[in-house]
């Protein structure tokens, strides 16, 4: 065979695999995912293989949401730390804790909350009250972390020094086998939160949930008070060097909304558990009316046992998403 011959017939063999691989990857309705059990399969209207017989989630729904998110899964996932910091505008010790978690989530494992009460920043019924039911009235300043119980102490709400020795403790284990990735859009006035979450084990007892926080960072307009301000034990706080009341603090990381309740959160069927199946879930949510600019706006969302102790962590900011890590 002539090297032109060889070349026509190479040439193809090439478009004969090109083709079928292509019409392999393109997804058609009826290639959708079913299970022949009546009883078992996409149990989410907001999907597109919705089983209405279902009644046992098998982990295999699939939604009109284009993501990017990866189905390769690490052999172990980095453990993150969430920070959740009781705060209020009319705190005056407060600006002492916002510093503080600001430094700590310079650490992009360490991701921080302020949940404000009491002022215009509260949102009561989907976070404050949910809350306050399971731990009780907070001290202010005062926070969480990961909501385990302190390593120097029996308190899961913790004073702001021992934030840092709690959340260098969890992660000093490095890695961990739970993991979540996430993907957020805004549709119109929708926010829409696509989440993989996966096991890499079996050995995990008890339900398991997802929590989700819509937070809106550098909030403005909302003068804080300080008592910091002038108080020399206090000089290496930026707070000591200004007035009494901040009138143009950016607030951190306001939560703004439960996108997924964050006490109990929405359960994650055991079929994820006990054979290791990645579990995607797609959560909408109407943009609040309080949040001033969506574009400042991120998703934390979390993994949590039946203790509702945060097993692990991620966030991203709407528009973007964060990758299995």
């Amino acid at each position: 065979m002539n090297n032109s011959l060889f070349m026509k017939h190479l040439s193809l063999i090439f478009l004969i695999i090109t083709f079928f691989a292509c019409k392999k990857e393109t997804a058609k309705p009826e290639e959708l995912v079913t299970n022949n059990d009546p009883n078992i399969g996409c149990t989410d209207k907001f999907a597109l293989n919705f089983k209405e017989s279902a009644q046992t989630e098998d982990c295999s729904c699939q939604y009109d949401f284009q993501s990017t998110l990866s189905n390769v899964v690490p052999e172990s996932f980095t453990q993150k730390v969430l920070i959740e910091e009781h705060s209020g505008t009319w705190c005056g010790w407060c600006p002492l804790s916002k510093e503080t978690i600001e430094k700590l989530s310079q650490n992009p494992n360490i991701v921080g909350v302020e949940i404000h009460y009491n002022d215009k920043l509260t949102v009561l019924d989907e976070i404050f009250i949910p809350l306050k039911n399971v731990y009780g009235y907070p001290a202010w300043p005062s926070g969480m972390i990961n909501r385990k119980k302190s390593v120097v102490g029996t308190t899961t709400i913790i004073g702001e020094p021992d934030w840092k020795t709690n959340a260098d403790a969890l992660l000093s284990k490095a890695k961990t086998s739970i993991g979540i990735a996430v993907d957020a859009k805004l549709v119109g006035n929708e926010v829409q939160v696509f989440t993989k979450t996966k096991f890499l084990n079996a050995e995990n007892e008890g339900k398991f949930g997802i929590g989700i926080y819509l937070v809106e960072d550098q909030v403005e307009n909302f003068p804080q008070l300080n008592y910091l301000s002038g108080m020399s034990q206090f000089k290496s706080y930026a707070a000591y060097y200004l007035p009494g009341q901040i009138n143009d603090i950016k607030h951190y990381n306001v939560a703004r909304g439960a996108i997924s309740p964050i006490i109990g959160g929405f359960e994650i069927p055991e079929k994820a558990k006990k054979d290791k199946v990645i579990f995607p879930k797609l959560f909408k949510y109407n943009l609040p009316a309080s949040v001033i600019k969506p574009e400042n706006c991120k998703i934390v969302a979390f993994v949590m046992n039946e203790k509702n102790e945060i097993l692990n962590v991620n966030y991203c900011n709407i528009g973007k998403h964060s990758e299995w890590n």
